[in-house]
């Protein structure tokens, strides 16, 4: 097969979708799904006016298309939980709010197959040095966001091993011109592609974006298959991943430079 595959498209298409996959055919999902919808009424408070009409606390929303992709329901992640396990063999990186964690968790735990399911394992921070404060300062703004690792009892070791792991790195793709709103930083993905997935291996992300996974992977030597359903941002990533940034590179340097160690 071609080392990438993106097709445009539901992931939960019945057809199409993450359903015409087989059984285990990838090695592991690596994915950033849509937010929650307590997430989207955020981003549309951030981004509207500071001041509260009337002196109340409804602030003004004045941006509803603050995200451009609709909420994530819990029927739509109980189904994005099912088929990822169904089609994962060794491990999945979902990225998740923080408040959302249990949800992913309990979704994953619910379709799990026995002693040898996809389930829950740990909970991993990204920091972001440069988050984007609170702008109405009534409390902190959230400096991290969640992902969660679920994985089979039985599958080999990922490259990271026992070593503890957090993710310090700045969310700068996310000034002016960034090609997705929710675009995660690119030495973020391929540290995380590094630390889980093993040269050669089938990468899945159902939630493709812009397509910065598959960009990581594809550099690092590992193959790809992806959907995403907004046109636009699918010809952003097919153009992405077709140009220079995708091309596999040597010895690329880790985030975690010589030593290898707990951050």
């Amino acid at each position: 097969m071609s080392r990438w595959i993106l097709n445009h498209g539901d992931c939960l298409d019945p057809v199409s979708g993450l359903a015409s996959l087989a059984d285990r055919s990838v090695d592991v999902t690596i994915t950033d799904p849509p937010y929650e919808a307590e997430a989207h009424t955020k981003q549309r408070r951030q981004k509207g006016s500071s001041t509260r009409p009337g002196g109340g606390d409804d602030w003004r929303e004045v941006n509803d298309a603050a995200l451009d992709f609709g909420a994530i329901t819990p029927e739509q992640r109980a189904d994005v939980a099912a088929q990822i396990a169904r089609v994962t063999r060794h491990r999945a990186i979902v990225f998740c709010q923080i408040e959302a964690v249990t949800a992913w968790r309990d979704a994953f735990a619910a379709c799990a197959d026995g002693r040898d399911g996809l389930v829950y394992r740990r909970t991993i921070p990204w920091v972001k040095p440069d988050a984007m404060p609170s702008l109405h300062g009534r409390y902190p703004g959230q400096a991290f966001e969640a992902m969660i690792v679920c994985a089979r009892w039985n599958s080999p070791a990922a490259p990271v091993g026992g070593k503890a792991r957090s993710y310090t790195i700045a969310r700068d793709v996310w000034r002016d011109g960034a090609p997705h709103p929710t675009t995660k930083p690119l030495p973020l993905m391929r540290q995380i592609v590094e630390d889980f997935t093993g040269p050669g291996d089938l990468i899945l992300d159902p939630f493709a974006g812009s397509g910065t996974t598959a960009i990581a992977a594809l550099m690092l030597g590992r193959r790809f298959v992806g959907w995403e359903r907004d046109a636009n941002y699918h010809a952003i990533a097919t153009r992405r991943i077709n140009g220079d940034e995708a091309k596999p590179r040597e010895e690329q340097p880790s985030l975690f430079g010589s030593i290898g160690g707990a951050r």
